[in-house]
Formats: structure tokens, C-alpha cells, sequence
């Protein structure tokens, strides 16, 4: 027997091998049983998704001799003969190749005679929006005064082309794309019965390069089998299908996240020389992006299909980049997507965008100053600007009254004020005691949980992609001085890092005072989240004003010049 393509010999026979699409097999088969079959279906969906399969296990369902049946036998001469192709009571047509009016007329002209073997008669019109106009209108008199013992079923892949009173006398049913889960598990029981050795990562590669087609996942299965002899691997589906790695997904992220133009030039160079498609390049960095996005709107990330052992460095990567960064590079990079079709030199349009990315001082929108004040803002909450740097060698020289002296205490400001560092707050002239100092004070972690609801506060409106992660964690105990958190692993993964845990030190220590080192743990059971509301609690207390100022102070190296309330209560003093 001559070879038959895998896509073929592995077509499913009846409503119940056929997968994903189970909103449309459970109809068809309840029609069934309940003897209400239509006289015309229309099968819509994107390629590959089972609607020519899903017309012939119909066609079986009717016509088996055992039947009408939901389940037909696939043994009886009618199932195996429209599996085969050579039944006359079932006839298909392909509407691209058969779209004139005289070969519909053909058609119909064969409609009045009654089916040989099985009950009904069915006509299978594949890419049914091919047919011309007057194709259309020839068999539309058919579908207004069917015969009985005719069943039309037309299939396409754009609906919207087919005229509306074809669509109006049709049951539609909408295919929709098969989820990467329901085609990796049925490549996986093929790739068995084949005896075709491939890895798990080499499955859910080809899975989510099918977008939503099983039949071209079948296909990129065969190929596979070919190309090697020995295990398939991720490797050989990037190499034979063409696929981005992933590292350098990755890698070109982080030196947009770094602004390195030079760089990313350098990467693009390479790129090049290696052959990659640029178009494809920018198509699954867009991809990429996207699992970004979602991994900072989103904790579960199931439906971003990304792989486990990914998992840790994308949630790093969502947490190095600001929201709206993202955004602009997704918004930068699908227009050069779209314009990659008409343009001659693909390779200038992408680096053009490269330097709209990296360089984004020069982009003077209004956006785009947005997006400088949240870099520097973000900057400054996570301590990247530090005293030290308060006077750059590139900064230009102040007058002598105005230049930072090299130690604070030692300024003279117009109003007499106390040492920046152990100035207290004015409610703490008030009579309040101060908040306890790094590492000293008295305080237990019922002090923290009190502030803990201003700090999430904080944190959401400074940093709010980060704050339901931050959220979901509950101060649970301190032990040899460290905060511990209880989270989930899913928020635990995230919260963990480096960058976030110094976010939420700094926080910590400019809300309540207290400067803590932070670890995570995993929760026994899921952690509540913990509220933020505007309560008159101790928590509210604790942030004054002044703490603001110090914040400043302590970042950027700033210095008190002039208090101007503190004068304005001098004069009125002095007055009275």
C-alpha cells in the first residue's frame, strides 16, 4: 500500500475523535437522535480546524446502516465507502476550483435523484465563498425549496463573503482554533503510534506553531520525523520550522530594557548574517512581549503557553520593565510589523525602531515624557540614585551658596534648620515618638502589620503593575530580625526577586521606619490579601509630610535652602 501523509490516515472517523471542537459534535449529535437534521449546514472557521472532517462524520452519521446514528460504525459499506471517497450518495466539491455558474448547474441538475444506498444525499461545498455571484444565486433557489432527501453542508474560511441569504437559510456552526493542550496530547499519541521519538518541549513548540491547526501540526509532525533519525528536540523544530529561540527573544529584550542602541545594532548585524527572517524575528519578539504583558497583568500564566522552565526568567524580565515602556515597545514594534510588507529594506525599518526604543529621550510626546518621569520615578523608589551621585562630574557648577558641601551638617541654610539625618518630624515635636531607626527600636511584627496596609498603599501608587503580587503577601513573623512573607509560589516567584524585595525595604523604612531585610516563604493555604483602605489607624499616622521631603533629601542629595512655613510663623509671631 502507497504511503499516506499522517494528517490523512490519522483524520478522525466519528463526532467523538474529533478534538476541541465539542460545542459543535454535541449538537450535531443530539440533532441526530432527535431526528431534527437540517437541510443546509455552514461550517466556518479558520484552516485546518476539522470542518471538512466534522461534514463527512455527518454524512457517515446519516447515511450508516445502522443509522441515523450519532455514532456511526465505520464497518458498513456507507462508512467505509465515503471514507474512501468513492461513495456517490455523499459528493464533494471545491468551490475555488468548481466556482463558475455552469458547474453549479451541473450540480443541482443531479439534486432530483434519490440516494442509492444510504438516506440522504450530502453535497460538501468546500471554500464555498469562492463561488461567483450568479454561483451564489443559482443555488440559493435550491436552499429555498431543498428536496428531502438533500443535505447541503458548506465550509469556508470567511464567512463575511458568502451572501446573506445563503447565510440566512444555513445552521451555522463556528469552528474555533484548538487549544495548544488538545493538540500537543493528540501529536503526542500519534508521535507514539508512529513510533516517532520527540520531546515534550518539541511538542508544545509545534503546538503553539500551529495556531490553533491540528492538520498543520500533523504536517510539521511528519516533517520532523523525516529530519532526524534520532529524538526530536526543541532545537530541530527551531531549525526546521524556522522558529525563534527563545534565548534570543530574551537577550534582545533585556538590551531594549537597558537602552543599549549599540547593541542592539550589533544583534540585528547578527541576525542577519545568520540568515533569520527579520519579519519572523519581529513577529515572535511581538509574541514575546505579549507574555510579558501578561505575566504582569496576570499570575497564572496557562494561557500564555509559555514553557515552565521560561517561567522564572520572564516574570525577572516583567519586573525589570515599566508597564507603559511596554506598551511603547509593542505599539513601536507592531507598526513596523505591519510596514515590513511594503518595505524594501526591512533591516533599516527595524533599526529605525531599535533607535526610537533604546533612545527614548528623543521622543518628545507627551507619552513619551511620561515614560522618562516613570523611569526616573522608579529610579529613586528602588534606590538606584544614591547621595553620592547628587553631583555628577558632567553636572554644570553652581554658584558657591547653592553647591552641595561635602558634608550636610556642615551648611548654612537662610533658616537655621537641624542635621538632615537625626531631624525629627513635627509630630514628633508634637509629642509622637519618632519611628524606630535602622535595625534598633522597639518593634514586633504587629507594629509591621499595622503598616504594612500603608505600604501596599504606597507601592500602588507608585508602582501599580507590581501591587497584586505585593499583595497577596501577609507578614507572617520576624525571625533573627528578617521579615517574613507568606505567599503563593505563582506570587512568591515574583515577589522574590532582588529588585522587588529592595522595593519593598525602601518602603518600608520611608512608611513606618523600620529598615528590615525581606525574605519570602510559601504559604500553607492561599494568603489573604490585605486590604487598602483610608482608615485613621496607626498606619495612616505614620506617613507625614516630612517624610516625603526626606526621601528626597536622602535620594537626590538635595538640601533645605529656605523654610518658608517656618518663616511665615516667625513674622506672625513677631507681629502679635
Amino acid at each position: 500500500m502507497s504511503y499516506v501523509s499522517l494528517y490523512r490516515k490519522w483524520r478522525p472517523q466519528t463526532f467523538d475523535e474529533i478534538a476541541g471542537q465539542s460545542h459543535i459534535t454535541q449538537t450535531l449529535q443530539n440533532a441526530i437522535d432527535k431526528g431534527r437534521i437540517s437541510h443546509a449546514y455552514l461550517f466556518c472557521g479558520p484552516r485546518g480546524t476539522g470542518k471538512t472532517t466534522t461534514a463527512r462524520a455527518l454524512a457517515k452519521a446519516i447515511n450508516c446502516v445502522e443509522g441515523p446514528t450519532s455514532n456511526s460504525c465505520n464497518k458498513c459499506e456507507s462508512c467505509r465507502s465515503i471514507d474512501d471517497g468513492s461513495s456517490i450518495d455523499v459528493l464533494e466539491l471545491d468551490a475555488a476550483s468548481n466556482r463558475r455558474v455552469e458547474e453549479i448547474r451541473d450540480l443541482l441538475e443531479k439534486i432530483p435523484y434519490s440516494a442509492s444506498g444510504g438516506n440522504k444525499k450530502v453535497y460538501i461545498i468546500d471554500e464555498v465563498h469562492m463561488l461567483t455571484t450568479e454561483s451564489f444565486n443559482t443555488l440559493l433557489k435550491t436552499l429555498e425549496e431543498p428536496p428531502e432527501h438533500v443535505i447541503f453542508v458548506l465550509a469556508t474560511t470567511e464567512p463575511h463573503k458568502v451572501i446573506p441569504t445563503i447565510l440566512s437559510r444555513c445552521q451555522r456552526f463556528d469552528f474555533r482554533r484548538i487549544s495548544p493542550p488538545d493538540i500537543e496530547a493528540r501529536l503526542a499519541h500519534v508521535a507514539e503510534a508512529e513510533g516517532i521519538p520527540i520531546e515534550t518541549a518539541a511538542l508544545s513548540l509545534i503546538s503553539h506553531h500551529a495556531q490553533g491547526a491540528l492538520r498543520d501540526a500533523l504536517g510539521a509532525l511528519e516533517q520532523l520525523g523525516s529530519y532526524t533519525n534520532e529524538k526530536i528536540t526543541s532545537a530541530d523544530v527551531i531549525a526546521l520550522l524556522g522558529l525563534t529561540d527563545s534565548e534570543l527573544l530574551f537577550d534582545f529584550t533585556d538590551l531594549l530594557g537597558k537602552d543599549d542602541l549599540a547593541g542592539g545594532l550589533l544583534f540585528i548585524d547578527e541576525l542577519v548574517a545568520k540568515g533569520v527572517d527579520l519579519r519572523r524575528f519581529i513577529q515572535d519578539l511581538l509574541g514575546h512581549l505579549r507574555n510579558v504583558f501578561l505575566r504582569q497583568s496576570v499570575r497564572d500564566m496557562r494561557q500564555a503557553g509559555v514553557p515552565d522552565d521560561l517561567k522564572e526568567r520572564l516574570s525577572a524580565q516583567a519586573a525589570q520593565i515599566e508597564p507603559r515602556t511596554l506598551t511603547f515597545y509593542i505599539q513601536t514594534l507592531n507598526d513596523i510589523y505591519g510596514q515590513s510588507r511594503w518595505s524594501t529594506d526591512l533591516r533599516l525599518l527595524f533599526e529605525i525602531a531599535l533607535f526610537k526604543l533604546a533612545k527614548s529621550e528623543t521622543d518628545a510626546s507627551f507619552e513619551g515624557i511620561l515614560r522618562r518621569l516613570e523611569r526616573l520615578e522608579s529610579a529613586a523608589l528602588n534606590g538606584a540614585l544614591s547621595a553620592a551621585q547628587a553631583a555628577p562630574a558632567s553636572t554644570p557648577k553652581r554658584p558657591a551658596r547653592a553647591s552641595t558641601p561635602k558634608n550636610r551638617d556642615e551648611a548654612a541654610p537662610t533658616v537655621p534648620v537641624a542635621p538632615v539625618a537625626p531631624a525629627p518630624t513635627r509630630k514628633t515635636e508634637a509629642g509622637t515618638p519618632a519611628p524606630p531607626a535602622a535595625g534598633g527600636g522597639d518593634f514586633d511584627i504587629e507594629s509591621v502589620r499595622r503598616a504594612w496596609p500603608q505600604v501596599l498603599k504606597f507601592v500602588k501608587e507608585k508602582k501599580p503593575s507590581r501591587y497584586n503580587f505585593f499583595a497577596a503577601g501577609k507578614p507572617v513573623r520576624l525571625e533573627d530580625g528578617v521579615l517574613v512573607l507568606a505567599l503563593k509560589k505563582s506570587d512568591k516567584e515574583f515577589v522574590e526577586t532582588p529588585e522587588n524585595i529592595q522595593l519593598l525595604r525602601n518602603t518600608l523604612k520611608l512608611v513606618a521606619g523600620y529598615d528590615i531585610p525581606i525574605q519570602c516563604e510559601l504559604a500553607n493555604g492561599a494568603p489573604k490579601t490585605v486590604a487598602v483602605t483610608e482608615g485613621d489607624g496607626a498606619a495612616d499616622d505614620m506617613l507625614a509630610p516630612d517624610d516625603y521631603i526626606k526621601l528626597v533629601q536622602d535620594t537626590f542629595g538635595a538640601k533645605i535652602v529656605e523654610d518658608i512655613s517656618v518663616k511665615e510663623t516667625e513674622s506672625q509671631g513677631e507681629q502679635s
